[in-house]
This record gives C-alpha cells, sequence and structure tokens, in this order.
C-alpha cells in the first residue's frame, strides 16, 4: 500500500496536490474540518496551509497533535516577512517543517523524503536494529525479546518526535522497566545513551535542513527542538567535527578550513 499523505489547502490548489507525480497517495480536503475528519493511522504526514478559511491553521496544527502526538506536519505558509515567526509558533504547537509558497513539486517531494526519513531514525551502528519492527525477531545476547522491544518502542518513538526531548524518567515510564535496566539495555541496543540517542537524531535531521538556504541555522535549531542556537552549534559540532555554517559551503572549502575550526 502506498504512503498516504493528506493535505489540507484551499481549493484552489486541489489540482496541484491531486496532480503531483510520486510514490505516494495524496489525499486533499479544502476545509480543516474536512482534513480532520479524513486524519487517521493510516495517514504517515500532513501538509496544513496556515490559511485556511474555515479555522486557523495554528490551531489546526494543535488538534493534530492531540489527537496523532507523532504524525508529522508540514506547514505551508505564504512568502510573506511575517510568516517566518509564524512558523516558529506552529514548530512549539507540534509542526516539524515548514515550506514557504509558492509550492514547488519539487522542493515538496524533498521535504517528505526528509521527514518521513527522521521517522525511522539514525543508521544503527553495528548490532543495532533499525526499527523495533524489523528488530522484533533479532536476538540480542542477555537480553529477553520482551525487553528488546519494549527498548525499541522508546528508540522508535525517539526518531519520530525528533523535535521533542524525552525524560530519563518518561522513557522508563514508556518501557515500563527500571532505569537501571532500561539505561544498561538502551545503550547495548543502541549504541547510544537516551541523551546521545536523542541529540544524533537531531542532528541528523539537521543536516537536512540545512540544505535548504532559506532557513537560517536558528530556523533549523527550533525546527529539531534547541531553543538555544549556539547549544545547537555546540552539539552539531560535538557529532560533525564542524560548526553547522560549514555545512553550507563545499566539501573542498571544508577541508580547507578545517585547522581554524577550533576557533569557531
Amino acid at each position: 500500500m502506498k504512503t498516504q499523505i493528506l493535505v489540507m489547502d484551499c481549493k484552489e490548489r486541489g489540482p496541484f496536490w491531486l496532480g503531483l507525480k510520486s510514490d505516494y497517495r495524496i489525499l486533499f480536503a479544502a476545509s480543516a474540518a474536512e482534513g480532520m475528519e479524513m486524519l487517521s493511522e493510516n495517514i504517515s504526514l500532513v501538509f496544513l496551509s496556515l490559511t485556511l478559511q474555515d479555522v486557523d491553521g495554528m490551531e489546526v496544527v494543535g488538534r493534530i497533535a492531540r489527537k496523532y502526538p507523532s504524525l508529522p506536519v508540514i506547514i505551508t505558509a505564504p512568502c510573506e516577512p511575517e510568516e517566518p515567526c509564524m512558523c516558529r509558533e506552529a514548530f512549539k504547537g507540534g509542526a516539524q517543517d515548514y515550506i514557504m509558497k509558492p509550492l514547488k513539486a519539487e522542493e515538496i517531494l524533498r521535504r517528505i523524503k526528509t521527514v518521513l526519513a527522521g521517522k525511522d531514525g539514525l543508521p544503527p551502528p553495528v548490532q543495532v536494529s533499525p526499527s523495533a519492527r524489523s528488530a522484533s525477531g533479532e536476538q540480542y545476547p542477555g537480553i529477553p525479546s520482551h525487553l528488546v522491544n519494549k527498548v525499541l518502542k522508546v528508540k522508535d518513538f525517539v526518531s519520530q518526535n525528533y523535535s521533542d526531548s524525552l525524560s530519563l524518567t518518561a522513557a522508563c515510564k514508556m518501557a515500563a522497566i527500571s532505569k537501571t535496566y532500561f539505561c544498561r539495555f538502551f545503550k547495548c541496543i543502541t549504541g547510544h545513551s537516551l541523551r546521545s540517542y536523542q541529540h544524533a537524531v537531531k542532528i541528523r535531521v539537521a543536516e537536512e535542513l540545512l540544505k535548504d538556504k532559506r532557513l537560517s541555522v536558528t530556523d533549523v535549531a527550533i525546527m529539531v527542538g534547541f531553543n538555544d542556537s549556539n547549544y545547537f552549534s555546540t552539539i552539531y559540532k560535538k557529532y560533525k567535527g564542524f560548526p553547522p555554517r560549514y555545512r553550507r559551503v563545499s566539501e573542498q572549502e571544508v577541508g580547507r578550513s578545517k585547522e581554524g575550526l577550533s576557533d569557531f
């Protein structure tokens, strides 16, 4: 079955969305009311216009987040000076990405790929399963299978909700195991501590977002869940070896500049 994507936008843009050539099944709603009725667990991604006629788009973001907290939402907004501020508010409400109008098919497909890739998490280290679904039958020496599934449930949650920060207490409650066992098994299965894995997921998504030159480093930091862009830069450099600004220069320029990276 094709991945289903729901679009909530004005009626005039219906032909554009429904005519989009892709490997996905596009469902279109011309109003928030219609779109909320079409929402289901089968929907993998939502494109939401901030300028819907029946309900304010910001309110719809909240409704979706409350009903389907793990469902990613991409905001579509007019290309106007005040819109980035509105989009940042939408991120706080639960949105995971935004795209400015006029819409272009190539850009939309790239954003879809980026967001859906974020749901799958990071390529795992040695002996690490990419997801609970594919690992359900695998065996980890010394770890009962039911505990493996509990830990992978948390891992998948972190991958799907990369803009949030899951506390150790909340993760243990989700897995229904003690902190001692959770920390030991999570590190064994993923190769990371919980905090380290959350940072690694955020940085992987940030790498893709930084390719969009319309987004500032601060924009990207907020989108992946960092309130402080300086802290984001510190974590990014820790994982990539250079600050996020260097992601936007050519590999050759990065190579020539590595000697001076410590100055940033």
